[in-house]
């Protein structure tokens, strides 16, 4: 599989995580019917 960065406007990948409470939210459910803004941050300890 090979990665690439995503242009302003192309639409990402599908994909389902876990909101804090165990949820499991897919980006698809989302689409057009508000903005998505993607952060991944990360955690040093």
């Amino acid at each position: 599989m090979t990665l690439s960065l995503l242009q302003t406007g192309e639409a990402a990948l599908d994909f389902e995580l876990n909101d804090l409470h165990g949820t499991p939210i897919r980006l698809s459910n989302y689409y057009g019917k508000q903005p998505i803004v993607l952060s991944f941050l990360r955690g040093f300890m």
